[in-house]
């Protein structure tokens, strides 16, 4: 896929020259429903947008 890097050496999909070879990839919260960090997300690109509660304010800075 052009664009998304891949460092995980296990990964069937990388190509081993830093890139993915994967047709999609899927990028989901780490499980809390709360995506404000890197570490939220398990994306190292992740970058805050926003974010709503469960009554649909905004909680974003």
């Amino acid at each position: 896929m052009p664009g998304v890097k891949c460092m995980v050496e296990e990964c069937m999909y990388n190509n081993h020259r830093g890139g993915c070879t994967a047709e999609e990839i899927l990028i989901a919260t780490n499980g809390n429903l709360i995506a404000g960090t890197v570490k939220g997300t398990m994306c190292s690109t992740f970058d805050f947008d926003h974010h709503t509660n469960q009554y649909g304010d905004n909680v974003s800075d």
